[in-house]
């Protein structure tokens, strides 16, 4: 695994530079952030689960480097003024490691590697624990990752969650509801309405209406803008 350096991320701080001179005064600017594990999973075409599993020793030092590449990342993003990191993770799904101890000495450390660095440097960061892959038996492994806010689905392999039970589980606000393949695609004006009501009906008392993980390219954003002027319109 090389190290990439600075000029690798050239064209995204750009992106971040820009962003903050523009958007700032006006908005938070939040950067999206892969972990170690997830930018393995590009690089070598998802072999790394595989890798893990046969020889961990050597597939933790392709970690560390990563860990190191995307830390310079990290420090030239809050170096040019953003406000956090939507960090989003993998790698505890149940069907990758199971019961074993690897995804604690694979995975884990080198996620709060750069969370830690984050928590520190700024005031807003989300952590995302990404379940487009596959599902989880449960998110206790996450308890003590860093993040202001956190982001996830609901739905477990053996049950579905609320946003209290996640937000009380975590003991910091929740942010989604809407999930990402449900009527937030294919609903109709009034389905987006009764579903944007349902959940804040039921949502915690420190809570941000989202999606449960990026929403799919195709979405009509018109009706992202209904969800956004039902909530804005909601009285409980």
């Amino acid at each position: 695994m090389p190290l990439y350096k600075k000029d690798f991320y050239k064209d995204d701080l750009e992106v971040v530079d820009g962003l903050v001179k523009r958007a700032k005064k006006e908005s938070l600017v939040i950067m999206t952030l892969y972990s170690p594990y997830m930018c393995a999973r590009f690089a070598s075409e998802e072999k790394i689960t595989e890798h893990i599993r046969e020889n961990p020793e050597k597939a933790k030092k392709g970690m560390e480097i990563l860990t190191e590449s995307l830390m310079i990342f990290v420090k030239e993003c809050v170096s040019l003024g953003i406000d956090g990191f939507y960090h989003s993770t993998q790698g505890g799904e149940s069907h990758k490691f199971g019961g074993s101890p690897l995804f604690r000495e694979c995975i884990k450390p080198y996620d709060l590697i750069l969370m830690e660095e984050i928590n520190k440097s700024c005031l807003f960061n989300i952590l995302h624990i990404c379940d487009i892959h596959g599902l989880y038996n449960d998110l206790t492994p996450y308890l003590d990752y860093p993040g202001h806010i956190v982001n996830c689905g609901l739905q477990l392999e053996s049950r579905k969650l609320t946003g209290k039970e996640v937000s009380n589980m975590f003991n910091r606000p929740y942010m989604g509801g809407i999930e990402r393949k449900g009527k937030i695609l294919s609903g109709s004006k009034d389905e987006i309405e009764r579903m944007v009501e349902e959940i804040l009906d039921n949502a915690p008392e420190k809570f941000i209406l989202g999606a449960d993980c990026t929403l799919p390219s195709d979405v009509n954003w018109d009706n992202i803008k209904i969800a956004i002027s039902t909530a804005h319109d909601y009285k409980k």
